[in-house]
């Protein structure tokens, strides 16, 4: 390159050097600080997103065991036979503790419990849990209730699957909401059916 080019080449660099260090070069801990936040941000959301899905994949593989886990199923199996005879039981609740219906209740429950003590400690996604295990726990937490009541007032039981009737309380109300939204969806649904059958019986009428 002839000499001739290096010269305002060169003075270029240099009002640029000149530029840089009077306009950005006074910016240089601050942008330093902003980096060093956004990386921190970055790494922040990037944990909470880990941890989410590790949430949600350890409560899928724990509803994938209890549908196809044996032990599970027989379970399932036991605690639905109980039901029955919990329904048609006639006697105190303290004489149905004595047979095989009620430890198979219990057991049952145990395993509604471990989901909602699972959700309160953040070990399973409660959205995940929700959508998949809501319908069962609270129709199964109702069904039982003269039994939970009656594990509660014992002594020392006040405690008693406690986590599951917080859980199944809250689920409840989440569940009636949806019911709600979905009447007043039908609803809206018929009534613009009615509106628009209307005019075309109207045409219908007009042709004849």
């Amino acid at each position: 390159m002839p000499e001739s080019c290096l010269g305002p080449i060169c003075e270029y660099v240099h009002l640029l050097s000149q530029w840089l260090k009077i306009h950005i070069l006074p910016f240089g801990p601050l942008l330093t600080a902003t980096v060093a936040t956004v990386a921190g941000i970055v790494a922040v959301i990037s944990i909470l997103v880990t941890k989410s899905i590790a949430r949600k994949r350890a409560a899928i593989d724990f509803f994938l065991k209890t549908d196809m886990d044996k032990g599970m199923v027989d379970a399932h199996k036991d605690f639905e036979a109980a039901l029955e005879i919990l329904k048609t039981h006639k006697g105190t609740m303290a004489e149905f503790s004595k047979l095989d219906a009620y430890k198979n209740i219990r057991a049952y429950l145990n395993i509604h419990e471990l989901v909602a003590v699972g959700i309160k400690n953040k070990a399973f996604d409660e959205q995940v849990c929700y959508n998949f295990w809501s319908d069962a726990l609270v129709r199964h937490t109702a069904g039982t209730y003269a039994l939970l009541q009656y594990e509660s007032e014992l002594e020392g039981g006040e405690a008693a699957f406690l986590e599951l009737r917080t859980l199944s309380g809250r689920w409840q109300k989440r569940i009636e909401a949806w019911r709600e939204k979905q009447r007043k969806k039908k609803a809206k649904e018929r009534k613009a059916k009615g509106t628009n059958a209307a005019p075309t019986r109207l045409l219908h009428l007009l042709k004849l």
